[in-house]
């Protein structure tokens, strides 16, 4: 548009989502920051910065997660993080097994 007009969006009717079995929601995630297994996070331990995918994830009796990740890069030995020490996560996406990422 060349005269500078802006076009309102909102009033189009929004697309309608699929219904039925295959619209099912996922399962819940576990730790606030909506990490699950299969997800690949962004670490940073002790000052180290490395991509690790998700394997598993236990709580401790305090509450917190634990999170078992296998390091994307071989130079970094890390297999565990907290998910404090989480600076990013990249869901799995629902149907279409890519990744897109996403602000911890």
């Amino acid at each position: 548009m060349s005269d500078g007009q802006q076009i309102s969006l909102l009033s189009e009717p929004s697309p309608r989502l699929a219904e039925g079995p295959a619209a099912l929601a996922p399962a819940p995630r576990l730790t606030s920051k909506g990490i699950a297994p299969g997800d690949i996070v962004e670490v940073d331990r002790k000052g180290r910065r490395f991509h690790a995918l998700v394997e598993g994830i236990e709580q401790r009796e305090t509450g917190r997660f634990d999170l078992a990740v296998r390091p994307l890069d071989g130079r970094s030995t890390w297999r565990s993080a907290t998910v404090r020490d989480v600076v990013g996560v990249w869901r799995r996406a629902r149907g279409s097994g890519g990744m897109r990422p996403e602000e911890a």
